[in-house]
């Protein structure tokens, strides 16, 4: 808690922690240019590392690429705290779905709070022009009170887009082509949680993967993404409701890693759902989403009162064919974990060049060692965090739950390079497309163009 380490935030303290002689990443991929090197939407491979060397054309899904939050290598403009935003939008009703880019298109999810009316709603990436607008009825029902019916971010590729909404007691799926017309509408079945839905989509290779890890039977399912049709399904246990959303590791055998309370950090045959390998390493909820640090999957989970727990799991060769043998699915080693001093509940693990950085919900940053879990650095900047930090050239951003913005160096010693107050609630993370920092608040959509290069 943070309580427990005020002196974290001096300077002097920060120097005296700081080791950087050793080597942070032991492979680097220039996933800014992912189509030109064959990357499929939302996947990396598993002995590449998520560091981003030029500017996302596209950002297919909650944090981007391989959910790994790499905004690229140009920063903010230097008057970034004060300059107008190139275009501000009100949407029609209010949410939390994080905003997803694609070829300049720009989508997310807004509610009517009172009614349980849902809309999915495409800008355009250069103006915030409303492309189109598409309404779907709904009901209104329990959620967290930091949850709302309009928080499942889509996901988005060439093809289209596919959106998680709850209907009455059941999750729909639907799918949509760039110009807002629907294509197909799955019915996953009830989902049941004191939290209410919060769970988003990732896609892979013409597949859509649905988790449904809630308190009731679970499953996590794949979609054909051309016409809904079920390609696969696996049942999974019950204990705790998870909003991690999948990781898709490419290779000659593609591995779905999933993070549930039941299942830990878990690996699944992307073709067909098959178990591969299962660490049971994560006691408590699941709610940020696994991302892929120098051959290690990292995840957390926790609680409302700060007991979380971050776990380090070296990803297992799978490039055979051979499944494992019924009932004998491998649990890989945990290399490191950190506790509930450091350990974020919501916000996702960030890897840079620099190493990794962890933004916990309570305004405390901390610089980490990618490769041992060594802390060099905490620094506390203050307020409450649900959204997921980026990387903005050589600084981590990310935004509080009353609309701050704050800039933090990557540096030796911890730094807070520039705050710029929303006065708006966010609980969405940001986007980073085509040059242009996406941010969704509650109630709007606003973009900023980046420092040139």
């Amino acid at each position: 808690m943070i309580a427990r380490f005020p002196a974290y935030s001096h300077p002097a303290s920060a120097r005296r922690q700081a080791r950087w002689g050793r080597s942070l990443l032991t492979s680097v991929v220039i996933i800014g240019l992912a189509a030109a090197s064959g990357h499929r939407a939302g996947s990396i491979r598993a002995d590449e590392s998520p560091v981003a060397v030029k500017a996302p054309h596209d950002w297919p899904r909650m944090r981007g690429l391989a959910g790994a939050g790499q905004g690229g290598d140009r920063g903010l403009p230097v008057d970034w705290t004060t300059r107008e935003w190139d275009w501000s939008v009100a949407l029609p009703g209010l949410g939390h779905a994080s905003p997803v880019v694609w070829d300049g298109l720009v989508v997310t999810a807004a509610a009517d709070p009172e009614k349980g009316t849902r809309w999915l709603v495409g800008l355009a990436l250069a103006d915030g022009a409303v492309r189109w607008q598409v309404e779907r009825p709904g009901t209104v029902h329990h959620t967290h009170k930091f949850n709302d019916i309009a928080s499942s971010t889509p996901a988005i590729d060439a093809t289209g887009i596919y959106w998680m909404q709850q209907r009455g007691e059941n999750v729909v799926l639907e799918a949509f082509s760039h110009d807002g017309k629907s294509r197909w509408e799955v019915d996953l079945g009830p989902f049941t949680s004191q939290h209410g839905l919060g769970s988003s989509p990732a896609v892979w290779n013409g597949l859509v993967i649905a988790p449904m890890e809630n308190d009731g039977p679970s499953r996590v399912v794949a979609l054909d993404a051309a016409t809904g049709a079920e390609r696969w399904s696996l049942a999974r246990e019950t204990n705790l409701t998870a909003y991690a959303t999948p990781l898709v590791l490419d290779g000659p055998r593609p591995v779905v890693v999933l993070a549930s309370t039941a299942h830990g950090i878990a690996g699944v045959d992307a073709r067909n759902g098959q178990p591969l390998w299962e660490q049971k390493c994560l006691p408590r909820r699941a709610v940020s989403s696994p991302v892929l640090c120098g051959g290690r999957v990292l995840a957390t989970c926790g609680a409302g009162n700060g007991d979380n727990l971050l776990a380090a799991v070296r990803v297992p060769d799978v490039a055979g064919d051979a499944a494992p043998a019924a009932g004998t699915v491998p649990a890989p080693p945990v290399d490191w974990t950190l506790d509930k001093s450091v350990a974020p509940y919501v916000p996702t693990p960030l890897v840079t060049s620099r190493g990794l950085f962890l933004w916990s919900d309570r305004g405390v940053v901390t610089s980490v060692d990618a490769a041992t879990g060594e802390i060099r650095w905490r620094g506390r900047v203050g307020d409450n965090y649900f959204a997921s930090p980026v990387s903005l050239g050589d600084a981590v951003l990310d935004i509080s739950t009353d609309g701050k913005m704050v800039l933090v160096g990557t540096g030796a010693e911890f730094e807070i390079l520039g705050e710029r107050a929303l006065e708006e609630v966010v609980r969405a993370s940001p986007a980073v497309a085509d040059g242009r920092l996406v941010v969704r608040t509650e109630k709007r959509v606003m973009a900023m163009s980046l420092a040139k290069e």
